[in-house]
C-alpha cells in the first residue's frame, strides 16, 4: 500500500547524520523526520516513500525532548545551514562524537577512543568568512544563503554564526545597492551585476575584505559603493570584484581591485598569516588554534624530527609545526596555497619550511626513498585517495595526524591504514562548526 501522505503516531528511537529523527512503523519500515529529537513522540505524515525507507514531517509533536530549545534564528526553518540549532549545546557536542562511535563502529572499528568533543564557551557568531548569493526581488537586492537543496535564497534579516560586522555589512550592501540601483545578476534575462560576495574578516585585527563576483565591469558607481561602505564601516580595508565563471575559492577568475588591499593579517597560535581573497583558511580561529595544538601533541615531534604536512594549504599547521621540528615539508595542488605558505614562512622568519606544488600523491611517491618522523593529513571532505593512502603506506611514517571534516571519509580511509598495518590510537572531535551538522576531528595513528 502506498503510504505517502498517510498519517502515524511514532517515537524516533535514533538520528540520522544529518539530525533526522529516525523512526520505525509497527511493520518496520523506517522514516526519516526533520525536526524530531530522539526520545519525541510525534504525529508525523509520510511525504515520500522508497522501497525501503521514506521521509516524513511533523504535523503535531506529543511530547518534547528535554533538549530541544527554541533556535536563536528566525532562519532556521528555511535556511537550513545550522541544523543543529533546536539542540541543546551539550547534546550538540554529544551527538556529533557519538556519529564519530557509530561510523567506526560499521567499519570495524569499535574499539578505538573517541574523547569528548571539544566545544566553545559562546558557539555563535564565530565565522570570520561568509560567502552571500544576491537575488533581485520585488523589493529590491536580497542577499543570503540558499535553502537546503535548493536555488532559493533565503533573505538574510538575522544570522548567529557569521560575525556581527560581517552581518553588518551584508545589510548595509542591500541597502546601498538598492539606493544606487546595483542589481542582482538575472541569468535568464542577463540582466543585473551582482551574483554573490566573499567576505573575510580578521580575528586579529578586524580588517575585513571583500570579494565581489559580478557579471560584468565595472560595478555601475562601483566607486561610490565603496564610499558609502567605508563610511559606514571603516574596518572595510579592501573591496575588488571579479567576472565570476567559477563563484567557488578555487576559482581562477582573475581579480581587479576597486579599493585598498586584497589580503588580511591573521593569527594562529602566534603565527602571523598573510590570508588572500580566495585563501583558505580555518573559518573558526578560536577552534582553529585548538586544533593545531593537539595536532602537534599527537604528533609528538622535537627538534630532530622531520615532519609532512600534506594538504597544507597556506602553511596553518606547517608553520607551527616548525617551531617544534627539524624540518617541516609541505605539499599542496593549489599553485596560489604555495605561494601564501612561502610568503606567510618569510613574514614569521621562518626557515626550516619547504613548500612544493603538486598532487599528493605524486609528490609522497618520490620522496618514499627518505625518512620521514610524523605526517599531517587535511584532506577536503572527500578525503584521501586510494593512491595517496597506498603512497602514504610505502612511506613508513611512524606517526600519522589525520584532520578530518567527515567522519564517513575518515573512518573508510582510517580503515584501509588499520588493514595496511597502522594502529589507531585515539580520536579527540572539535566542534569547528557550532549549529551546524559538519564534524571536525583529530585522529592519531602509529605503525605498529
Amino acid at each position: 500500500m502506498d503510504e505517502t501522505n498517510q498519517k502515524f503516531i511514532a517515537e524516533a528511537v535514533d538520528l540520522t547524520h544529518d539530525a533526522l529523527g529516525v523512526v520505525k512503523l509497527e511493520d518496520g519500515y523506517t522514516v526519516f523526520v526533520e525536526d524530531l529529537l530522539k526520545g519525541e513522540t510525534a504525529e508525523i505524515e509520510i511525504t515520500a516513500r522508497k522501497k525501503n525507507y521514506g521521509f516524513g514531517k511533523v504535523i503535531q509533536r506529543l511530547t518534547k525532548s528535554p533538549f530541544r530549545v527554541t533556535p536563536k534564528c528566525k532562519h532556521f526553518y528555511e535556511c537550513g545551514g545550522c541544523g543543529l540549532m533546536h539542540m541543546d549545546y551539550d547534546l550538540q557536542l554529544s551527538f556529533k562524537k557519538y556519529r564519530i562511535e557509530s561510523t567506526l563502529k560499521r567499519h570495524k572499528l569499535a574499539d578505538v577512543q573517541v574523547n569528548d568533543m571539544i566545544g566553545m564557551a559562546t558557539p555563535y557568531y564565530y565565522r570570520n568568512k561568509v560567502e552571500i548569493k544576491f537575488h533581485q526581488g520585488e523589493k529590491g537586492l536580497e542577499a543570503g544563503f540558499f535553502q537546503a537543496k535548493s536555488h532559493r535564497l533565503v533573505n538574510l534579516e538575522e544570522c548567529h554564526i557569521i560575525t556581527k560586522k560581517t552581518f553588518e555589512i551584508i545589510t548595509l550592501l542591500k541597502n546601498i545597492c538598492n539606493e544606487l540601483n546595483i542589481e542582482a545578476y538575472d541569468s535568464e534575462t542577463k540582466k543585473g551585476c551582482l551574483k554573490s560576495a566573499l567576505i573575510r574578516e580578521s580575528a586579529l585585527n578586524k580588517e575585513i575584505v571583500i570579494l565581489l563576483n559580478v557579471a560584468k565591469e565595472p560595478i555601475p558607481q562601483e566607486e561610490v559603493l565603496v564610499s558609502k561602505l567605508r563610511n559606514k564601516i571603516p574596518e572595510i580595508v579592501g573591496v575588488a570584484s571579479t567576472i565570476a565563471t567559477d563563484e567557488s575559492t578555487l576559482s581562477n577568475d582573475p581579480i581587479r581591485t576597486i579599493y585598498g588591499k586584497t589580503s588580511i593579517s591573521d593569527s594562529l597560535n602566534n603565527i602571523i598569516y598573510e590570508i588572500g581573497l580566495r585563501s583558505f583558511f580555518q573559518t573558526n580561529t578560536i577552534q582553529a588554534e585548538k586544533m593545531i595544538q593537539i595536532a602537534l601533541e599527537y604528533a609528538d615531534i622535537n627538534r630532530k624530527s622531520r615532519v609532512i604536512d600534506a594538504y597544507c594549504g597556506i602553511g596553518a599547521i606547517s608553520l607551527n609545526a616548525s617551531k617544534k621540528a627539524n624540518k617541516v615539508f609541505g605539499i599542496e595542488i593549489v599553485r596560489s596555497a604555495i605561494q601564501d605558505a612561502k610568503r606567510n614562512a618569510q613574514v614569521n622568519n621562518i626557515t626550516n619550511a619547504f613548500f612544493e606544488v603538486g598532487d599528493v600523491e605524486a609528490v609522497l611517491s618520490k620522496w618514499k626513498k627518505f625518512s620521514f618522523d610524523a605526517i599531517f593529513i587535511d584532506p577536503p571532505r572527500r578525503g584521501c585517495s586510494k593512491g595517496f593512502i597506498k603512497a602514504l603506506v610505502e612511506i613508513k611514517v611512524p606517526t600519522i595526524v589525520y584532520i578530518s571534516c567527515d567522519q564517513a571519509t575518515l573512518c573508510r580511509d582510517l580503515e584501509q591504514l588499520v588493514q595496511s598495518g597502522y594502529e589507531v590510537k585515539e580520536i579527540t572531535p572539535i566542534d569547528m562548526f557550532p549549529q551546524t551538522i559538519h564534524v571536525e576531528s583529530i585522529t592519531l595513528l602509529s605503525l605498529k
